[in-house]
């Protein structure tokens, strides 16, 4: 049992996921976009610098689900994926995830961005297994604004890969006997870490911070494609 686990954006799509909905989902939901997007854009601005505050994002994140009925928060989804996800689909990315498939690998989306928005992600990709933060549903599906379980950033996406790998061990009767990691961002390096010592570690269209302790670790380095900035 083999698994290639991959980070979303800026990884398989050029473009970030997260932004890109929080954007869609303001104008839909007839929010104040522009207060919207500034928090969105401070957020970002921490990730990229190191300062990242993940519970308030979380929180700002989940908050913006709970505002929202299901039904359209689902009709808005689609209309999503359609527009902005769809065409970010490249065949470069689409080619790394079939050589690993060829190669004998299970493929594991693992992201930062809750599962409402890379669920379907995923399931475009053909990857079987999704690897987020739950936002917690009521009996009757709509959102809370609470989160079930780990966030998926940082030492959280490794603590839901072990948990996700535990799992399915136990389901199959047999732990990986390989495992491969692909992230473009060096808030990865937990998964990365534990990647490199039970097979390997990729980093993709990586950042700055990364590609710098990739050459230092002597990683595989692969550029698949420009990244799309917000």
């Amino acid at each position: 049992m083999k698994f290639a686990i991959f980070d979303l954006d800026h990884t398989l799509l050029p473009v970030d996921s997260c932004g890109g909905w929080t954007r869609w989902l303001a104008n839909a939901a007839r929010m104040d976009a522009a207060a919207v997007m500034r928090e969105e854009k401070a957020y970002a601005k921490g990730y990229s610098e190191g300062s990242f505050d993940i519970d308030g994002f979380m929180a700002f994140q989940l908050g913006l689900l709970a505002k929202c009925r299901r039904e359209d928060l689902d009709r808005w989804m689609s209309g999503f994926l359609k527009t902005v996800i769809r065409p970010n689909i490249r065949p470069e990315a689409l080619a790394l995830l079939e050589s690993r498939r060829q190669a004998g690998f299970e493929l594991v989306l693992a992201s930062g961005t809750h599962g409402f928005v890379t669920g379907p992600i995923a399931r475009l990709f053909g990857i079987p297994h999704l690897v987020a933060a739950r936002p917690e549903e009521t009996d009757d599906g709509e959102f809370t604004g609470r989160l079930t379980g780990s966030h998926s950033y940082q030492e959280g996406k490794l603590i839901l890969v072990k948990a996700f790998l535990e799992n399915e061990a136990a389901r199959r009767g047999e732990p990986a006997e390989e495992i491969e990691a692909y992230s473009d961002s060096v808030n990865d390096l937990p998964l990365l870490d534990f990647a490199a010592a039970r097979g390997r570690a990729v980093a993709v269209n990586p950042d700055d911070a990364l590609r710098k302790e990739a050459r230092r670790r002597g990683w595989l380095i692969t550029d698949i494609f420009e990244k799309v900035d917000d």
